[in-house]
C-alpha cells in the first residue's frame, strides 16, 4: 500500500530496482547508511575534541597557578623560618636581661636611673 506522498506503484518498483542495485553496485547499498552514520560520529568526535582541548587549556591554566604557588610556598617557608630564627633569638635575650636585670631589682637603684630608660621597646 502506498503513503499519500509517494507514487502508487513506487512500492512495486522498489524491489526491482534494489535487485538491480546489488548487482551493478552492490557497495552502494553498504555505503548507503554508512556516510550519515560517519558524519554524525565525525561531530560528536569533534565536539569531544573541542571538549577536550578546553579541559587541557584548563589543565595549564591550573598547572601555572601551582607553579606560582609552589615560589609562593618557598618564599613562605624560608620567611617561616626566619621569623623561628629570630624568635629565638628574642628569646635568647629575654632570658639573657631576665638574668641581669632581676638580681638588680633588690639592690638599690636610683630612681632617676630608672626613669631614663624607654617604658616601651623599639
Amino acid at each position: 500500500m502506498s503513503t499519500p506522498h509517494e507514487p502508487a506503484g513506487h512500492n512495486r518498483l522498489r524491489g526491482p530496482v534494489r535487485a538491480v542495485r546489488r548487482v551493478l553496485a552492490p557497495a552502494a547499498l553498504e555505503l548507503e547508511g554508512e556516510a550519515a552514520r560517519l558524519l554524525a560520529e565525525n561531530a560528536a568526535l569533534q565536539a569531544a575534541v573541542e571538549d577536550l582541548r578546553e579541559r587541557l587549556r584548563g589543565a595549564e591554566e591550573r598547572l601555572e597557578r601551582a607553579d606560582e604557588l609552589s615560589g609562593e610556598v618557598a618564599e613562605l617557608r624560608d620567611g617561616l623560618h626566619e621569623a623561628r630564627r629570630l624568635n629565638l633569638r628574642v628569646a635568647e635575650l629575654t632570658d639573657l636581661v631576665t638574668e641581669l636585670v632581676l638580681p638588680l631589682h633588690d639592690r638599690d637603684i636610683h630612681p632617676e636611673a630608672l626613669q631614663r630608660l624607654r617604658p616601651e621597646p623599639l
